[in-house]
């Protein structure tokens, strides 16, 4: 049975998916920085709003870059 999200969660949902929206595109390690979440606290948060279809991870290399997702970008 999946876990209820707290509001915490809610919260860091919401600060990440507006992060993302306003630069673009950003890669994971600058999303702990401008956050201050530890990478297992951003790597959940974006993989939660993968899921729901928010955004999309694009792979450069090693390193992987987030951007909202079209459906997302086609609502703001």
């Amino acid at each position: 049975m999946p876990r209820r999200q707290t509001d915490k969660v809610l919260d860091r949902k919401d600060e990440v998916l507006e992060l993302i929206r306003s630069h673009g595109e950003l890669p994971t390690n600058e999303i702990m920085r401008l956050t201050q979440l530890s990478h297992s606290q951003a790597f959940y948060i974006l993989k939660l709003l993968e899921r729901e279809g928010l955004v999309e991870e694009v792979k450069r290399g090693k390193v992987a870059y987030w951007r909202a997702s079209i459906r997302t970008s086609q609502k703001a």
